[in-house]
């Protein structure tokens, strides 16, 4: 992605707390796509990025040590994130959450306006995002999540000046307790400042485990394939472009990798093995006679032989998937299973559409993995 000379200032200092399992041994910006980590494609997206992150996320510290990182002391909102960031901006400059992807034409567009803007677009579930109401092309009010839609979607890309921060310390606690970037938005627009609706097209936002997938695809779309020159690929595989395969990976014989798949670094994909549209972390194997089906597999695990990742319900409804206590709605009829880091599986398992695993997770051989599995099961050997 080819990069914009406006300062951005990322902020990745959430707890991610939707994209459990992947997010209890990971920074929310550090979950895999394309073989790089989320915050990689959002910062190349900006020739000058600052990342906001907390102190204990030392993946994001490690990984990012040669750009400029500013600390959000406590976990008190997007609004207090932004304040951390004061004497780093000057000027324009853009704020981008550390979930939200954006296509280089759509970056483009947004850095080359001028004045305050925020990116918006038309979603097919837009009672999921806050949205915006409009006067002409001009921001009236940033709305919280409508359940009737109402609207254009809040993208999280916003185009601001200093007279922000004057704004970002008037506002009290939103309803979960936090201080928001968008009640600020409102104060500075009620106070006469001009805030720019700029719709995007290629917006794809990472809020819950099936969006992994959509931004995989996105960047492989973007990029095409990345292949490493150390990946071995033996005879018979059949690989459809664009894909991402990491270095020392090894592939087949006779395996099937389907586009927009993503195989780390480190990996080995037995015989006969079909990857279809999904993720699979670094140093992750999954053995002889597999099916993996939209799904996302976190790094180290161990994928026993014969293992289906069922991918479709038997009735073709929407697949659903349980987030923090919930069973949500994914929008999608062809959804796996999501696998923490560190799961081994044993052979011949089946897990059904919309399942997670908890990291360090051991499944028996033979089993049928019907609920998201957070405690260990018996292993009945």
């Amino acid at each position: 992605m080819k990069s914009m000379e406006m300062r951005a200032v990322i902020l990745a200092a959430g707890l991610g707390t939707r994209l459990e399992p992947l997010t209890l041994g990971r920074s929310k910006g550090m979950i895999s796509v394309a073989n790089k980590p989320l915050l990689h494609w959002i910062a190349s997206g900006f020739g000058d990025a600052i990342i906001v992150a907390r102190r204990d996320q030392t993946d994001i510290l490690e990984h990012f040590s040669g750009r400029e990182i500013v600390f959000q002391e406590e976990p008190k909102g997007t609004a207090d994130a932004l304040l951390s960031a004061k004497g780093s901006v000057d000027g324009d400059f853009v704020v981008v959450n550390g979930d939200d992807l954006f296509s280089g034409e759509d970056i483009r567009k947004f850095v080359g306006s001028k004045g305050c803007g925020i990116a918006v677009s038309k979603h097919e579930t837009p009672e999921m995002f806050g949205s915006v109401e409009t006067e002409g092309e001009k921001i009236s009010k940033i709305l919280e999540k409508h359940p009737s839609g109402k609207g254009m979607v809040n993208c999280g890309m916003y185009r601001l000046d200093e007279r922000i921060f004057k704004y970002l310390k008037k506002i009290d606690p939103s309803g979960r307790g936090e201080y928001e970037l968008t009640d600020s938005i409102n104060l500075a627009v009620k106070d006469g400042v001009y805030f720019d609706a700029v719709e995007v097209e290629g917006w794809q936002t990472v809020s819950h485990p099936w969006d992994i997938l959509d931004a995989n695809a996105k960047v492989l779309q973007e990029t095409g394939s990345i292949i490493s020159e150390s990946a071995e690929i033996r005879p018979g595989a059949f690989i459809e472009d664009p894909v991402a395969i990491g270095g020392n990976t090894v592939i087949g014989p006779n395996c099937y990798i389907r586009k927009f798949s993503s195989i780390g670094a480190g990996c080995r994909i037995g015989n006969a093995v079909e990857i279809k549209n999904s993720v699979i972390m670094e140093n992750s194997h999954v053995s002889h006679l597999s099916y993996v089906g939209d799904s996302v597999i976190g790094k180290n695990c161990n994928i026993g032989a014969g293992t289906i990742f069922a991918n479709l319900r038997l009735d073709d409804g929407e697949v659903s998937m349980g987030i923090k206590g919930e069973k949500v709605l994914t929008g999608r009829r062809k959804l796996g299973s999501i696998i923490g880091d560190n799961v081994k599986i044993g052979v011949n398992v089946t897990l059904m559409p919309g399942r997670k695993i908890w990291p360090g997770m051991m499944v028996p051989p033979c089993f049928l993995v019907k609920e998201d599995m957070a405690k260990q099961p018996s292993l009945r050997l």
